[in-house]
């Protein structure tokens, strides 16, 4: 599914993001590349896209995928990610439009989470989550490496994280 497209304006389609989070959270899409470890933000990626978000290169990168072949940095990498979706690329508006390391106004299914620890000094940015809704009144989320559906961010904050960020995803795109 994608999202919807009026005028170059594309709406990201937050329910399809959560569907292929649900559907894919404990298996590998066989259309797309995968890997046994690190595949959090490759998986967050696929969920977002699945949303109708494109792929696109800018200033600072791309944000592509390439099938069953490797990927883009940043469609695999949680640092690249966060800095590629920030960005706007010239041809369209960047799709983290805030950050925050509190729960923000209008968090909704298809945000995503990014968690990191300090290490020797540097901020790693080490796993990608993506929400998937609520359930009595918890945020739940899905992800992949270690893969989990529908759990609250206790599962992995401040468990085995110290640092998180919150990104609200772009309700809508234009695209030139």
């Amino acid at each position: 599914a994608h999202g919807k497209s009026s005028g170059g304006r594309v709406v990201y389609d937050r329910a399809a993001a959560a569907a292929y989070a649900d559907k894919w959270a404990f298996g590998a899409n066989p259309a797309q590349w995968t890997s046994r470890h690190d595949d959090c933000a490759n998986f967050v990626s696929q969920c977002v896209a699945a949303g109708g978000l494109r792929p696109f290169g800018g200033p600072v990168g791309s944000w592509r995928d390439n099938g069953r072949s490797f990927p883009s940095v940043g469609w695999v990498n949680c640092t690249a990610q966060q800095r590629v979706w920030s960005v706007a690329s010239g041809t369209d508006s960047p799709y983290i439009v805030g950050t925050s390391t509190r729960l923000p106004r209008g968090w909704a299914a298809g945000d995503v989470v990014y968690l990191g620890n300090v290490v020797d000094g540097v901020t790693q940015w080490q796993h990608a989550i993506i929400c998937v809704g609520r359930k009595a009144g918890q945020w739940l989320f899905d992800s992949h490496t270690v893969a989990h559906r529908r759990k609250t961010l206790a599962t992995w904050y401040p468990a085995h994280f110290a640092l998180i960020r919150y990104c609200r995803i772009v309700d809508s795109v234009r695209y030139r």
